[in-house]
């Protein structure tokens, strides 16, 4: 009865695992998919990194990669269950530990991260270094992502600057004139009409949005506080399904150690068993018969006949 627990909690355990799984492909493939939250993660690295994509597109072919190898690890975990051994439990539990240590380096590389835009880390380091970034590389050539990764989160998150629309008046799309005359501010920090977007802009009042001093037709806010409250949010979500599945991992092991021990148990017993009837199947016979002394015998019914020995069996 206890071996069928345990393969009951095991084939268990396995089943949740595959789902969870299952969940991270879909997680990754919606992620991939969603282009918004790509392109703006490419404000959480400095633009001159030696990054070719954001680094959420690099997360979600993580999340693919991952899910599909938990999917693989719990069909032979399944597996397992119905054809237990030791070489099958034992690459199981070494493939659950390395998912396991790759988890917690991936939590960890996680709470390290260098956030450029100062998701907290360094404040006042970080916020010179995003306003310096985007003084120097908004809308300059080669650096068209972003550019627009700057659009978005001024369009997406009604901001303008990283601190400011003042952060644009010493920049080199200023500087330069690398966008139309006489525009103060691009056209992203205004505020949109109804079918306005971060690729072409649609100003509610253009005329109004450019003045020097601050109006209702032009984000007052920094974007830096709200990208790093959105990084914030990102964050605090990526930490807890990690723990979760983390925590879910270490469940998988003790499952398996306890299916090992009773299987291991199992097996003692099943040999101990054979052991013994096969010991009894090749014992030799040592016990003599008796033979009792035979009524018919005639010696016995003929007791003159024989006087010397009357009850020796012929």
């Amino acid at each position: 009865m206890t071996i069928s627990r345990g393969k009951l909690l095991f084939g268990t355990c396995n089943t949740i695992l595959f789902c969870c799984g299952f969940a991270k492909v879909v997680c990754g493939f919606l992620l991939l998919s969603d282009s918004k939250r790509i392109l703006l993660s490419r404000l959480l690295v400095s633009p001159d990194s030696a990054l070719d994509e954001p680094p959420f597109y690099y997360l979600s072919l993580a999340l693919l990669a991952t899910g599909l190898t938990v999917c693989a690890v719990s069909a032979l975990g399944v597996w397992a269950t119905y054809l237990p051994g030791y070489a099958i439990l034992t690459i199981y539990f070494l493939l659950i530990v390395g998912l396991l240590v790759c988890e917690c380096a991936g939590g960890a590389a996680a709470a390290t991260w260098p956030r450029c835009v100062g998701g907290g880390g360094a404040p006042d380091g970080a916020r010179g270094g995003a306003v310096g970034a985007l003084q120097g590389y908004y809308a300059v050539p080669d650096y068209e992502h972003f550019t627009t990764a700057v659009d978005l989160a001024q369009t997406e998150l009604k901001c303008c600057g990283m601190t400011g629309a003042r952060n644009y008046d010493l920049s080199s799309w200023q500087l330069r004139r690398l966008g139309p005359r006489g525009l103060s501010a691009p056209l992203s920090c205004c505020v949109q009409r109804a079918g306005g977007s971060f690729l072409d802009p649609a100003p509610l009042n253009g005329s109004r949005c450019q003045e020097v001093t601050e109006n209702e037709f032009r984000h007052s806010s920094g974007c830096l506080s709200k990208i790093e409250e959105w990084y914030q949010e990102q964050y605090l979500v990526f930490m807890l399904s990690l723990f979760s599945v983390v925590i879910f991992k270490l469940v998988i092991l003790l499952s398996t150690v306890y299916s090992c021990i009773h299987y291991r148990k199992r097996r003692q017993d099943e040999f101990i068993i054979k052991a013994d009837r096969k010991s009894m199947s090749h014992e030799p016979i040592t016990a003599k018969y008796v033979q009792p002394n035979n009524y018919y015998s005639p010696r016995v019914r003929n007791p003159r006949l024989f006087r010397d020995k009357p009850n020796e069996m012929v």
